[in-house]
């Protein structure tokens, strides 16, 4: 009898799983980004039972044994909180559900990268901001400043230029010094880079520091605020290849409006005093194109957990629209990681080999200038097929298409960047890192004024060649220590370090005339004459430099309130002045997580309510080495006895005082999150004080050797806000839209420019307009902001068509005023009638940036723009005058100026040019379409993550500003001038794909 009962126990314990396992099914999928890439690591589970599965290296997850019915399913990640989708479930069936995960709603959790290491994101007190992949601006980028234009409060992104081997300007938080560097410092992988120095598509994320509590730990480089560039890794698992791809195609933005030669005709017929050469050329269209451009990377990773891999090419061929003008670039980039001593021993390497070629021939900028203006009745050839050049008097329009053809060139750029990581934890707590790497570069190339052939139209040298090589290298090497504790409910994180760095670059230069064949181009410099006549020559040049800081740091928070980091560096650099060849940059920043006080628990809608405080030490170094030291120059030479001798003069003076622009910033803001962190921002207030400031002053000789000296006297005031919303309108199941915004306020005043030692004018003007006005466009002055545009103020045209003048207010030794303004003819006018006519520096800058999703469809579009500032139109200023017939002209020459007349003046400089250049800009929408494993057939077993999609950059801008386009330069003392030789900018449309194996 029992054994009976044990047969039957042991049959039940048999037949009853199997009859379960009958009502249960299969649920398989992929989570991918936004952007269609695999997710790895992410969290799959079936709410309500202990079931779950961890994504692996293609995005895939599979969980086995889901009971039959209605079931839901959330899938976690940090970085894009949680997803949650419903499903049936039937007995024995597999079903697939993919998830879809757009980074929106804040994660305090979420670990951003800082100054040598991570923090999460609750624990940050000072002003940083951080973007990953999925949240970048889509489509084809220039660099990686391009993926986050418009995605930042306080970072200005502009491109000014359509080009292809230009990148963007980037500027934090406004000008902040008159002579020193403005860019910021970029680090990728924790390495001194550019922003071309890893392929967009390689990126993982973005992390801008943007004030100085948490810039400081760089010290003299971190004044313009810190860019952290991280590269995407593989986690480990099953070997995985990837493809994007792209073509696409450009179009000058914004054509401007010129004459044609029916124009000249009926405008002859009118009296105007054009020439008509009896030809009909639209000389923009002899010069550009529709280029097409394109850009392939395959992307191969893999590796188990304990050694993984991650490997990349990448192919660009990117077209100007010019003729002849192109950048091609290649990438390859291998990262591996291995692990050992049962973790405790991490090896990492990486290597990045970048070479850049593009023709290098005649100066694009010149070429479109002779392009617009050259009359449209001539024509590019005469009947023998000879380039024809015309003259007009005294001027002499130069052919701009034999610009193009007849000058050739080359230019090659390479790159080799390795770097090494040792990170050793002994204890838990406690990691060791050793970095060292080093950053390899050479060019070779022939200059803008490459070879000519010898029946060059536009030279009589018989041919003029020149060939340049530089080369350099940055080598770096640093130790790191970091130790996390935790007493009770205090939480501590010490941070201390070494870094050292030298830096050489080296260049030569060559060029000769007068060739007797074009056959070997520059190839063949010796071939020429003219350096024997004194007419080539030979340059070159060396120069290094050394860094070493020694810092440290401490994160300390009690009770996840109450946040505390400070920071110190102590670095010395070579290219100070000998008697300060060291320097201090502290920083003390502190936060109060508001929303974890116990007065807070009945708030429900409020999530997180984070004040921050800081206030930080950074600076800016000298962008030349030895400006500290006496130099000497050689001159003519002279007869001594009966031989010539060289003579020599100094030419700059020492200066052992010479040290770092010291900025220190106070930095204020908030960070809140919302229901149910659906709505988040922050909002930051700021001022900087840039003391010590580089200037170029006048000193009598003797004592001094030479006339001027550099020397850190002058004062910088820098203030702002900054706003960042973002929110999660819409957030279901195959559905989803966040959109985010950000607004940002900065102003500058110069506050002084001399001390009790060097003393200069409160005043300079700086720009110029060219021939034929020749005259300053900008004037810097103490008191007030950098950028001001200094001229004429134009109110009114006379019965003649000359210029009607405002005479500013004019006052006496004590302040009194003598005389008010009032009008005046511009031909009765002085320098001294000159005044400040608008600003070339946007005080606001702006984005709205929107993503959605609707089942396998994904959109985005990112609108930024500026306003609060001036541009001078230089294309207005010298083609918007009828007087000058000998250039071609723009159709609104001929317009009455100020309703009344036409203008009968030559050129000049006055406020009528200078416009306003507030802009809205469709900056970029994309949208794609994932396509899924039932389009896919069979090849889903092999093929996956397969996107498509079609994108337009710079679609569309709101603006009444008349020239080509107002996103112009911003940088230097000169900002705002939309120069009439500027290379067009660009609208691209753009088709793509993506896909994994």
């Amino acid at each position: 009898m029992r054994a009976k009962v044990i047969c039957c126990a042991v049959l039940l314990s048999i037949l009853l799983p199997a009859s379960l396992l009958a009502q249960a099914g299969q649920v398989t999928g992929v989570v991918t980004t936004g952007a269609g890439e695999p997710l790895v690591g992410v969290t799959v589970a079936v709410q309500g039972t202990a079931l779950g599965a961890i994504t692996g290296p293609t995005g895939r997850y599979s969980i086995a044994d889901v009971p039959a019915g209605e079931r839901t399913l959330t899938a976690s990640y940090i970085g894009y909180g949680t997803l949650e989708q419903a499903t049936t479930v039937a007995a024995g069936s597999t079903v697939v559900l993919n998830f879809r995960m757009v980074a929106g709603a804040i994660n305090l959790e979420e670990i951003v990268v800082v100054g040598y290491g991570t923090q999460r994101r609750e624990e940050i007190t000072g002003a940083v901001v951080s973007v990953n992949s999925d949240e970048f601006v889509q489509g084809p980028a220039r660099d990686a400043a391009s993926l986050i234009a418009g995605k930042m409060a306080g970072l200005a992104v502009v491109t000014p230029t359509g080009d292809p081997t230009a990148g963007t300007q980037i500027n934090l938080r406004g000008r902040t010094t008159l002579q020193g560097p403005s860019n910021p410092l970029i680090l990728v992988d924790g390495i001194p880079g550019t922003l071309e120095t890893v392929p967009t598509q390689d990126i993982e994320s973005i992390s801008v520091l943007k004030d100085g509590s948490a810039a400081a730990v760089y010290g003299s480089r971190a004044s313009n605020g810190v860019i952290l560039i991280t590269t995407k890794r593989h986690q480990g698992g099953a070997p995985t290849i990837r493809y994007d791809g792209y073509v696409s195609q450009q179009t000058i933005s914004n054509r401007p409006d010129f004459m044609d030669a029916s124009d000249y005709r009926r405008l002859i017929d009118d009296g105007v005093n054009f020439q008509d050469f009896g030809y009909d050329t639209n000389w923009q269209d002899e010069v550009l194109r529709s280029p097409l451009s394109h850009r392939h990377s395959v992307t191969l990773s893999g590796g188990a957990q304990n050694t993984n891999y991650t490997a990349s090419i990448n192919y660009e061929n990117a077209q100007g629209i010019f003729l002849r003008s192109d950048n091609q670039e290649v990438t390859g980039r291998a990262n591996i990681r291995h692990s050992m001593f049962d973790g405790k021993l991490e090896a990492e390497g990486n290597m990045v080999s970048r070479t850049q070629s593009n023709f290098d021939g005649p100066d694009y900028e010149w070429i479109w200038q002779m392009a617009v203006q050259r009359n449209p009745t001539d024509r590019v050839m005469d009947d023998e097929g000879n380039w024809l050049e015309t003259s007009t008097g005294a001027l002499r329009y130069q052919n701009p298409v034999s610009l193009i053809m007849e000058e050739n060139g080359k230019e090659e750029n390479r790159s080799t960047r390795m770097h090494g990581t040792l990170t050793y934890t002994p204890i838990d707590r406690l990691r060791f890192s050793l970095m060292g790497g080093t950053t390899r570069t050479n060019g070779l190339s022939g200059s803008a004024t490459t070879f000519r052939h010898q029946d060059h139209t536009q030279t009589n040298n018989f041919g003029r060649a020149e060939r340049s090589t530089d080369s350099g290298y940055d080598r770096i090497l640093g130790l790191t220590g970091t130790y996390t504790g935790e007493i009770a409910d205090h939480n501590f994180t010490l941070l201390g370090g070494y870094e050292y760095q030298d830096f050489l670059d080296e260049g030569f230069d060559a060029s000769n005339e007068r060739f007797p064949t074009d056959l070997f181009g520059y190839d063949q410099l010796q071939r020429g004459s003219g350096i024997i006549e004194g007419d080539g020559g030979v340059s070159s040049g060396r120069s290094s430099y050394k860094l070493i800081g020694f810092f440290s740091r401490l994160n300390y928070d009690w009770q996840n309130k109450y946040l505390l980091t400070g920071s110190v560096r102590y670095e010395g650099n070579s290219r100070f002045g000998a008697d300060h060849k060291w320097g201090m940059f502290p920083s003390i920043s502190a936060g109060w997580r508001i929303s974890e006080e116990s007065f807070m628990d009945g708030v429900d809608f409020i999530d997180d309510l984070r004040l921050r405080a800081g206030y930080g030490v950074t600076g800016i170094a000298p962008n030349q080495s030895y400006l500290s030291l006496t130099s000497y120059g050689y001159g003519a030479r002279i007869p001594y006895g009966d031989q010539w001798v060289q003579t020599i003069a100094p030419t700059r003076n020492p200066n052992p005082d010479l040290r770092w622009e010291e900025k220190d910033e106070i930095n204020v803001g908030l960070n809140f999150a919302l229901l149910d962190f659906r709505l988040n921002g922050a909002v930051d207030v700021y001022r900087r004080d840039t003391r010590d400031m580089l200037y170029n002053y006048s000193v009598p000789v003797p004592p001094n050797l030479f006339g001027s000296i550099l020397a850190n006297v002058g004062h910088m005031q820098n203030s702002g806000v900054e706003v960042e919303l973002g929110y999660d309108l819409i957030d279901r199941p195959g559905l989803r839209w966040n959109s985010s915004a950000n607004w940002s306020y900065n102003t500058n005043k110069l506050v002084s420019l001399s001390n009790d030692v060097y003393n200069t004018n409160d005043c300079f003007t700086n720009g110029n307009t060219g021939a034929p006005i020749q005259q300053s466009t900008h004037r810097v002055c103490v008191g007030e902001p950098i950028g001001n545009f200094y001229g004429f103020k134009s109110i009114d045209i006379d019965d003649d068509g000359v210029w009607i003048v405002e005479r500013p207010d004019e006052f006496d030794d004590d302040g009194n005023l003598v005389q008010a303004a009032h009008p005046i003819s511009i031909e009765d006018i002085t320098e001294a009638d000159r005044q400040f006519l608008g600003n070339g520096l946007p005080k606001y800058y702006f984005g709205w940036n929107n993503t959605a999703q609707v089942g396998n469809f994904d959109l985005s579009v990112n609108m930024r723009g500026a306003a609060g500032f001036q541009i001078l139109n230089f294309e207005r200023m010298f083609y918007e005058n009828p007087n000058l017939t000998a250039y071609n002209m723009l159709r609104t020459a001929f317009d009455p100026i100020y309703g009344k007349r036409t203008l009968d003046y030559d050129l000049a400089y006055v406020s009528y040019y200078v416009e306003d250049g507030d802009y809205v800009k469709l900056d970029n929408a994309t949208i794609g379409y994932t396509i899924g494993e039932t389009a896919l057939g069979g090849l889903s077993s092999v093929l996956t993550n397969a996107r498509v999609y079609i994108s337009g950059r710079n679609l569309l801008t709101l603006t009444d500003y008349k020239g080509i386009d107002p996103e112009v330069s911003t940088g230097g003392l000169t900002p705002g001038i939309d120069n009439r030789a500027n290379y067009p900018t660009t609208r691209m449309f753009t088709l793509g794909a993506s896909f994994g194996f």
